[in-house]
């Protein structure tokens, strides 16, 4: 009548573990990196208090900027020296999974692999280097583009 008490226990371990990873990856990781951005936040703006605090226990004087300091604007090259890194990391990762499955595939038959992971596997490995390419795009026309602008920050 009940299928998990006749079943093996692995068996149900197994399942429990398919079940968990696609939740933990959904639920919890979102969870985590806001967690760590928001704690990271609040550790600047605690820091940034108590630098106040004791500059005013001092007598000290500070700009009115103090806490806007770390809002400035990007600049053209760190913008596009940002498409870069971006274009380089998601190329490479890319790159290295498709290859990965590439040789993947040459030792083992594609069509033998009924479950299609790693078809799936292969196109997201390619839709990654996919947007690796397309960042590379943006900061070669971006750089184009924005050819006279750089040379005066050069000067």
């Amino acid at each position: 009548m009940f299928t998990i008490l006749t079943t093996d226990g692995w068996e149900v371990l197994d399942h429990l573990v398919q079940s968990l990873i696609p939740i933990a990856i959904v639920v919890v990781l979102p969870v985590l990196v806001v967690w760590l951005v928001m704690r990271t936040r609040q550790h600047e703006v605690d820091r940034k208090t108590e630098i106040l605090m004791k500059s005013i226990e001092n007598g000290a004087e500070l700009s009115p900027d103090f806490f806007n300091m770390a809002k400035r604007p990007k600049s053209v090259k760190d913008k596009l020296m940002g498409y870069l890194t971006t274009a380089m990391v998601t190329g490479v990762i890319g790159l290295i999974t498709m290859l990965a499955q590439v040789v993947y595939y040459s030792t083992a038959n594609l069509w033998e692999d009924k479950s299609g992971f790693t078809l799936v596997f292969l196109c997201i490995s390619g839709v990654i280097l996919a947007v690796g390419i397309a960042f590379l795009v943006v900061y070669f026309v971006g750089k184009k583009t924005c050819a006279r602008e750089l040379a005066e920050l050069e000067r």
